[in-house]
């Protein structure tokens, strides 16, 4: 059974009040009608965990510009400190939802909290997302072939620490010259690149035109060829099988892509809003470059693939997790 298939027999069986013999399994197969008619649902409250970037804009601007409640939906966005809050509510049914990326949905799936990835929110193109390895002011590194044997920062069994071995494997570094100095905490990461602590840095958006607008040296991103980061919107399986679940994701990104409208007409007109909700640092408030973003779309198979062969590799993953796993797109 696909897993569409299963989340709406497993909707259906709740929506039907069947007993929990009837159940959701996965290789049963479950009539998505009643006698020949299709059974609605109604929306229901959801509740969408998101951290405080640049990737969670559109769902920011629906929420002032009104648009979820002129879809009939009731959406609380909650925003977390750190990506293992956000991890931990999701598992205790805090929230329903969340902005994540790849290879923490793939931790959370493989530990017990299955979850649906219904859209990339940025990185379906290089352009969008950017990510990047930087050197400290002064270094006289001016290639990533310059750091084959010297510490870069980053964090470990992470996608940052993900595409610094893609951007090294991609510059021809062979993997025994790629060196890590672990920095789990992206702002002091920063503060010892930009004080001469640490030679090289991998740093997400903002910091990283931060450190370059502060004498870094940017030696490569992903904004050419492969986009190496996605940020995806996650949603709680346990939740897509309750009456209405679908309903309120398939309307929630119709909402969505109301809202990448909006923000791509003018993205530069949203900059305040990144400001205030985002943690754009002050000195950029005029400058920073506002992504545009995408249409609801779900992540590619090599995208979700060639993340779960890098944790395979890296002994992160030992369940036999598959693109068809994670992915879901929604029932039009």
């Amino acid at each position: 059974m696909s897993r569409t298939t299963r989340l709406v027999a497993c909707a259906l069986s709740l929506a039907l009040a069947m007993t929990a013999a009837t159940g959701c399994a996965k290789d049963e197969p479950e009539d998505m009608t009643d006698n020949g008619t299709v059974i609605t649902a109604e929306p229901v409250a959801i509740k969408i965990g998101t951290l405080p970037t640049e990737d969670a804009l559109p769902l920011w601007v629906a929420e002032a510009q009104g648009m979820f409640a002129e879809a009939g939906l009731e959406v609380e966005i909650t925003t977390f400190q750190a990506a293992q809050e956000r991890d931990v509510a999701l598992a205790s049914g805090a929230i329903d939802a969340y902005m994540g990326d790849i290879m923490a949905s793939a931790a959370l799936e493989a530990g017990g909290s299955p979850v649906s990835l219904v859209t990339v929110m940025l990185g379906t193109t290089p352009a969008e997302g950017r990510f990047g390895i930087v050197a400290a002011p002064g270094s006289d590194a001016t290639s990533l072939t310059d750091l084959a044997g010297v510490p870069i920062g980053t964090s470990s069994a992470s996608i940052q620490e993900y595409v610094v071995d893609g951007l090294m494997a991609g510059a021809a570094v062979p993997a025994d010259d790629v060196k890590k100095e672990i920095v789990p905490k992206v702002p002091v990461r920063f503060e010892l690149l930009m004080n001469g602590q640490i030679e090289a840095a991998a740093l997400p958006e903002p910091l990283l035109s931060l450190a370059e607008l502060q004498g870094a040296k940017l030696l490569a991103d992903d904004t050419t060829g492969v986009n190496l980061t996605q940020t995806v919107l996650g949603v709680s399986d346990k939740y897509l099988a309750t009456p209405g679940g679908m309903v309120t994701v398939s309307r929630l990104l119709d909402v969505w892509d109301q809202a990448v409208d909006v923000i791509n007409a003018d993205p530069t007109a949203w900059r305040t809003t990144l400001v205030d909700k985002a943690n754009l640092p002050e000195v950029l408030k005029d400058s920073y470059a506002v992504n545009t973003y995408p249409k609801a779309t779900v992540p590619t198979s090599q995208q979700v693939e060639s993340i779960l062969a890098w944790m395979r590799a890296n002994e992160l993953l030992t369940t036999a997790l598959t693109y068809d796993d994670l992915v879901q797109e929604m029932p039009q």
